[in-house]
């Protein structure tokens, strides 16, 4: 029984657009999108903008539009992505003005995405609502859009729009980690992974550039820099949008590790450094006045950078090791754990069981659909594939035939002994979106290739071994049954009686 057949009792699921629901979604579409270029061509020609703001505001237009056309083409009938199309392409509309722009356009704009977003949160990935209560927020968010309208047209005199969108949208991000909990799918916890990397790092940059622009206002020039602000605010909508488009294309689900780790490394060695150069700068500024009677100026900023600089390297190595074992265990547990296996198991394992102890440590690691162990040209062990379906597929591995698109194991480990001892391949079916193995994957099996190949050989002869032993247990077995014969035979001579015998 499957997840969705499980679950089928307890959750309502929204049902795939289709006939007039398609051509509204297509109409409203065009919609927003026309309004979203006609925005953005109106603030070119009127200039009130600088021109790089302007350009800036062009790219994160042109970008969601794509984001937005791929969804339309890819994912028709998702009511999911068709939330979440509208709602990038009213971002695209309301992002195109000042953070406090009264103009009637980006209001509405900017009422009608959070609804369409909130929905979508509380609907992602499969236009589930689970937990039940996302109902309520749902309804909820509903009656937030509408207070919202009646603050923006001046219905009703109140402030509470905004805290109550808010709290719509961090309850409906709550709801993400209760499914992310609950999935029994690898692959809906990968889709999982990369919203919220998006989601994170996009939503920071935005509240970085919030904060900028509004430090700008009241720090003098040349400190205040409002076309970076504008930078990060339109680079972190662009985020948002690409962590989405990633999530429900499944375009490389199982990368998610990687890039989560890369980016909170990447966080948190800026802020490291920054913070150093900071507070170095400030201690030397402060020491030069103590004791120097004057400030020290640019030898402070000179001397702050090299402190940084130096620090760089160590700093970047343990902020990658401490990311990695946060965000990447499973390739942190097969490089720990792996080796000390295979050296309980060398000399006391044969090849079959050394890779029934292995691959499936290994397959789980590389997320890979099967893999298999081939040992001089034969398969020796195999987890996630009959061992039958792979003999084929061993014999042109052998041979070095060209891959094919679709090839069982398109990712081959040369596992080969440079004198010719041992002549072993692991082969790695791809992972469950159809991807490869990235480099980080790879790397991890290229750490512990060294403490295989050893396994192997000590396999090998316990392997050789057992042959022998099974060769002279049949050599006696047949000593055995001929001597069995000869006594059997001398019985019946003894046994039989004279011919004309007194």
């Amino acid at each position: 029984m499957t997840e969705q057949t499980r679950a089928a009792p307890f959750e309502t699921r929204l049902p795939q657009l289709r006939g007039r629901w398609v051509s509204a979604y297509q109409l409203l579409w065009v919609t927003l999108a026309i309004v979203a270029a006609g925005v953005m061509t109106a603030s070119i020609y009127r200039g009130d903008a600088e021109p790089a703001v302007l350009m800036l505001r062009l790219i994160k237009t042109a970008v969601l539009i794509a984001v937005c056309a791929i969804l339309l083409r890819n994912r028709k009938s998702d009511p999911v992505a068709a939330l979440l199309s509208l709602a990038f392409l009213s971002w695209a509309v309301t992002s195109n003005f000042d953070f406090s722009s009264p103009a009637l356009v980006p209001m509405l704009a900017d009422r009608l995405r959070f609804l369409l977003f909130a929905i979508a949160l509380l609907l992602f990935p499969d236009g589930s609502w689970r937990p039940r209560w996302t109902r309520s927020i749902a309804v909820a968010s509903m009656l937030v859009f509408v207070l919202g309208i009646a603050e923006g047209t001046g219905i009703a005199p109140s402030r509470l729009f905004l805290p109550a969108a808010v709290a719509c949208i961090l309850i409906a991000i709550f709801s993400l980690i209760v499914r992310f909990r609950d999935a029994r799918s690898e692959a809906v916890r990968q889709q999982l992974k990369w919203v919220a990397l998006g989601l994170v790092a996009g939503v920071a940059l935005i509240l970085i550039a919030r904060a900028g622009a509004s430090l700008s206002r009241v720090i003098p020039q040349p400190y205040s820099i409002p076309v970076l602000w504008e930078g990060v605010f339109q680079l972190g909508i662009i985020v948002v949008a690409l962590g989405f488009l990633t999530s429900l294309l499944r375009y490389r689900l199982f990368d998610a590790e990687t890039a989560i780790s890369r980016s909170a490394a990447l966080a948190v060695l800026t802020l490291a450094i920054v913070a150093t150069f900071a507070g170095t700068e400030a201690s030397i500024e402060w020491i030069g006045q103590q004791y120097f009677g004057m400030g020290i100026g640019n030898i402070s900023a000179a001397m702050a950078a090299a402190v940084a600089a130096v620090i760089l390297n160590p700093l970047h190595n343990r902020i990658s090791d401490w990311a990695e074992h946060r965000f990447q265990r499973d390739l942190v547990t097969l490089k720990r754990d792996l080796p000390e296996l295979l050296v309980e198991l060398s000399g006391r394992a044969s090849t079959r069981e050394l890779g029934t102890m292995a691959l499936p440590r290994i397959r789980r690691a590389m997320h890979a659909s099967r893999v298999a162990l081939i040992v001089h040209g034969k398969v020796a062990a195999v987890d996630g594939i009959d061992l039958r379906s792979v003999r084929s597929w061993a014999r042109s591995a052998v041979t070095q035939e060209p891959r094919v698109p679709g090839d069982v194991f398109p990712t081959r480990i040369e596992l080969n002994e440079p004198n010719g001892e041992i002549s072993a391949c692991l082969a790695l079916g791809p992972r469950p979106d159809g991807t490869v193995q990235a480099k980080d994957e790879l790397a991890a099996i290229a750490a512990i290739a060294p403490n295989l190949r050893r396994a192997i050989a000590a396999a090998g002869h316990v392997d050789r071994h057992a042959a022998h032993q099974a060769a002279d247990r049949r050599l006696i077995a047949k000593q055995i049954d001929l001597l069995s014969a000869r006594l059997a035979e001398l019985e019946r001579t003894r046994s039989r009686p004279l011919i004309g015998g007194a």
